[in-house]
């Protein structure tokens, strides 16, 4: 009985999935149908613009990874000359416990 029940319950479920989809799919055919033409009047703007942010996206990404990655091998290159970890920053790092230490 309580599989019939469930299968009743997900057949409505995937039944209401369903509808929102084609309603979601039906609203972007309409919304692209509208936009299409300001697309095409504006794109003298919208395409240097879309240039613009994604190299200005790129490289902001492209800094952060290069930072991230020195910051990784200066440290590792600490360790490696000093033999001791980094000093911990209090409250930054979680404090460890004696089980992970293997005491």
């Amino acid at each position: 009985m309580f599989e019939i029940v469930q299968a009743v319950f997900a057949a409505a479920a995937a039944l209401a999935l369903m509808t929102f989809a084609g309603i979601t799919l039906g609203g972007s055919v309409v919304a692209l149908v509208v936009s299409t033409p300001l697309f095409v009047i504006f794109s003298p703007v919208l395409v240097p613009a879309t240039i613009a942010t994604t190299l200005l996206a790129s490289g902001f990404t492209a800094s952060g990874s290069f930072g991230a990655t020195a910051l990784t091998i200066l440290a590792w290159l600490y360790k490696k000359r000093t033999g001791k970890d980094l000093p911990k920053i209090p409250g930054l790092t979680p404090p460890s416990s004696p089980a992970s230490s293997g005491k």
